[in-house]
């Protein structure tokens, strides 16, 4: 069941969002595996991640192998609030 995840970053900035990315390096990395979409962007409140991935196991995985430790060695990423639910809808397909 492919589940989307909404990531909520409290006062962080494009230039954290960026860093992270860096080091992920998807382009010599490779995109991470059962990742469908990911949007990213920011208001006055803080930054926000809209992923959907194919199964819960995908993102655990990726959370655990890839994107922790590119968290902390960035370092000073705030606690984010994840919201999760099961997709019922999703278009394109």
């Amino acid at each position: 069941m492919a589940i989307c995840m909404v990531v909520q970053f409290a006062g962080m900035k494009a230039d954290k969002y960026e860093a992270v990315n860096h080091e992920l390096d998807f382009w010599k990395n490779g995109p991470p595996e059962g990742n469908l979409s990911h949007t990213a962007g920011g208001n006055a409140e803080g930054w926000y991640v809209v992923d959907v991935w194919e199964s819960q196991g995908h993102w655990d995985r990726f959370l655990h192998d890839r994107l922790k430790p590119a968290f902390d060695k960035v370092g000073g990423i705030p606690q984010p609030r994840i919201t999760t639910f099961e997709v019922h809808n999703r278009m394109p397909v």
